[in-house]
């Protein structure tokens, strides 16, 4: 028997995976940086209350359990866009995802990150929240996909 193709031996039609953006792959890298931060933060504050105030810390960040498990959520967001999402729905999480940062960061400039149960005066994680939002604005509206294009033809 000879080998067919699915379209010509069940007249299933198969379409071709869409090409991978720069979003795309940001959200995966920034995903996949998230989740494993969030992981790792279980290192230096255990399974302790969900609620507690903790002042621990990992790699000079403030972590709690609560901090962790929000950061392992938005890491599970933005790898979720980056392998299920057509490129105009990745570009919307990263802007949902740039957002939520941003007030974090913002919040936390002005002081009042206890309200999230995080501990203030920890500048190192404002700027970090200030960077993720402002990367994750700039792969969601689209800022950079002119530098893939111009690198791109340069190459080629």
């Amino acid at each position: 028997m000879a080998f067919a193709a699915p379209e010509q031996r069940f007249g299933i039609p198969t379409r071709g995976r869409p090409p991978r953006t720069l979003e795309h792959n940001a959200s995966m890298v920034l995903g996949s940086i998230y989740v494993v931060g969030g992981v790792l933060g279980f290192l230096g504050t255990g399974f302790g209350t969900i609620t507690g105030f903790s002042t621990d810390t990992f790699l000079g960040f403030p972590v709690n359990v609560y901090h962790n498990i929000v950061h392992l959520g938005i890491g599970a967001f933005w790898l979720l866009g980056a392998f299920a999402l057509t490129a105009a729905g990745n570009e919307g999480v990263n802007i949902a995802i740039g957002g939520v940062y941003l007030l974090a960061a913002v919040i936390g400039f002005l002081g009042y990150l206890p309200l999230l149960n995080i501990h203030a005066g920890n500048d190192v994680d404002n700027y970090l929240h200030l960077v993720t939002a402002l990367l994750a604005i700039a792969f969601g509206s689209g800022l950079l996909r002119g530098f893939a294009g111009s690198r791109e033809s340069a190459t080629a």
